[in-house]
Order: structure tokens, then C-alpha cells, then sequence
């Protein structure tokens, strides 16, 4: 086992200090102040600008990629303790040079399947071509791969982050929350726990109510709301956080995020 530490004690402010594009702490660390708020080390789009008190989600992935209903990615056989997999890439969508770098590649079908193993690096691929994955070393093949198997490759949910859109479908999980504005393609933390802003919808939110992610406003959280037939219609399924201090429609309350 490792002894490189996934959780860092900050201090006060450091949530909010100048973001830069220079890689820090490995995505998905965590930083806990002493008040026990806890952020997780992320990276924006390189097209997308995040505001503080807006939803992030993960972007999207790629259906070709392994990731849709078809299986694309073909693998060839790969024994235990492997630290490559190759797959060909189906579809009509190229892999390019490292763009799985930091992610995972999971085997989906097939002898070897249901395992999920960390992705160092990934070469070049065309529609029809093969595309090798260097696994971390620390990260091999423990169960062998069939040649007829078929496998997935995702991103990391924490490097390619983006304000959540409107609209009720998702194009990745809810990831955090900003605490400071960051530049497109900056690494920052977002807020996982504790007491931090939310933007608030046309729907007014009361303390102590749970909040959802908004559908009508991007990056907006919302209460719920009560239809005249007494059922109550949540905007999203998970519970992202409670109301600690209100505010008005389109400005920004206090809530105690528990579960972006």
C-alpha cells in the first residue's frame, strides 16, 4: 500500500485561493478545514467557467468509448498481472493520446468482467483500430481478460468538470460546488461538505428543507414542491444539501452540502 495521503488538512481560505492550470494533488483528493468542511480537487472543461454557488457536475462521456448500450471496445486477451489492455475502438469516434489518463477503464462483458482497473496512460486510436491502455502499476490485471470481452473507458469524474445545464437529463454526476470563480480548464476544490453558498431558483427554499439540483436554472439548487394533489415532486433524486439561511429567488442562501 501506498503511503501518499488522499486527504489534505487546509486551512481557512485556501477553498478560495487563485486556481492555475498547473497540476497539484492527484483529482478526487480531499481537503477537510478545521471546522470539518471538506472540497475535492477538481479540474473545469477547458471550456467551461465555473462560478462559486453554481452545481458541477461530470462531463459527458463518449457512447463509442464503452459507454453506451453497444460494445465498441473489443478487448484482446490480457493474463493476470497484465499492466496493459488493448482494445480496438468501434464506433466512429477516435481515442485520442492520453484522454483516458486518470481515469478507468472497466471490463463490462465477458470473462474478466465486473473489474474496473486505474488508467496511467492511453495511446492514439482510430475507428477500427487498437488502443493501448497502461494501467498504474500498482493496478494489475487480477483476474484474466478473454479476447472476446468488452470493456469501458471513463474519464475521472473530477477532471473534466462543468456547470450542471438545465433540463432533467444529467451528462455526469453532481461532482461539488465552487466557493470561487474558476477559469476554464483551472484546477480548483469544490465544496463536498459543510457550509457553503447555493443559488437559489424561482422556487424559495426554507431552513432546514433539503435542496435538489434545479432543473430550470443552471447550477441552481431548489426545494421541493407541493402540487395541489399533495404529491411531492423532487426536482432530482438525491438530496445535495439542507437550508441553513435563506435568501430570494436568483440570489445566494447558506446550505450545509452533505452529498454532492
Amino acid at each position: 500500500m501506498s503511503a501518499f495521503p488522499n486527504v489534505i488538512f487546509g486551512r481557512y481560505g485556501d477553498e478560495k485561493k487563485a486556481q492555475s492550470t498547473t497540476f497539484g494533488p492527484p483529482l478526487g483528493s480531499i481537503m477537510q478545514l478545521p471546522d470539518g468542511k471538506q472540497y475535492i480537487h477538481a479540474k473545469a472543461q477547458t471550456s467551461a467557467v465555473l462560478a462559486p454557488g453554481k452545481i458541477v457536475v461530470a462531463g459527458s462521456a463518449i457512447p463509442d468509448h464503452g459507454c453506451g448500450t453497444a460494445d465498441n471496445l473489443l478487448c484482446t486477451a490480457a493474463a493476470i498481472g497484465a499492466t496493459t489492455i488493448v482494445v480496438t475502438a468501434g464506433g466512429t469516434t477516435a481515442i485520442a493520446t492520453d484522454y483516458y489518463a486518470g481515469g478507468d477503464i472497466f471490463v463490462r462483458d465477458d470473462t474478466g468482467e465486473a473489474y474496473t482497473y486505474k488508467v496511467k496512460v492511453n495511446n492514439s486510436a482510430a475507428t477500427g483500430s487498437t488502443c493501448t491502455v497502461t494501467l498504474e502499476p500498482e493496478d494489475p490485471v487480477v483476474v484474466a481478460i478473454g479476447g472476446t470481452a468488452t470493456a469501458g473507458l471513463r474519464r475521472s469524474p473530477y477532471g473534466d468538470v462543468l456547470t450542471r445545464a438545465t433540463g432533467s437529463a444529467l451528462v455526469g454526476q453532481v461532482i461539488g460546488v465552487p466557493v470561487a470563480a474558476v477559469s476554464a480548464g483551472f484546477y480548483c476544490w469544490l465544496q463536498k461538505r459543510g457550509l457553503g453558498p447555493a443559488l437559489v431558483s424561482a422556487t424559495i427554499v426554507v431552513i432546514g428543507q433539503p435542496v435538489f439540483a434545479d432543473t430550470a436554472v443552471a447550477g441552481a439548487v431548489a426545494g421541493f414542491q407541493q402540487a395541489s394533489t399533495a404529491t411531492i415532486v423532487y426536482n432530482e433524486l438525491d438530496v445535495l444539501g439542507h437550508v441553513h439561511a435563506v435568501s430570494g429567488s436568483a440570489e445566494y442562501a447558506l446550505v450545509n452540502w452533505c452529498n454532492p
